[in-house]
């Protein structure tokens, strides 16, 4: 995949955050998956760019609390209590009764 194709795949799956507002995690990890695979956590997506993860799931309906740098948040989602934790692009599923 060339450099810009790469950025392109990356712009289109904050798109699609953006648009679909996933308000679970598994719907955010379907999205997160289609671009790039799990690295260490629950699902991946790397960082990098002016426009990021977080500012996704903001627009999305999601609360963020940065802890720490940039690269350290939790977020939840306002309407259905869903979490997730985000440390340098691996997503956790925090969210009561998830597997981890």
């Amino acid at each position: 995949m060339s450099l810009s194709a790469y950025w392109a795949a990356s712009d289109a799956t904050l798109a699609r955050v953006r648009e679909e507002k996933p308000d679970t995690f598994a719907a955010l990890k379907a999205i997160l998956d289609s671009f790039e695979p799990p690295s260490s956590g629950d699902a991946f997506f790397p960082g990098g760019a002016d426009d990021g993860l977080a500012d996704a799931l903001h627009d999305a309906g999601w609360e963020i609390r940065f802890v720490g740098g940039s690269y350290v948040y939790i977020a939840r989602h306002r309407r259905t209590g869903a979490k997730l934790h985000h440390v340098e692009g691996d997503l956790y599923d925090r969210t009561k009764g998830a597997s981890r």
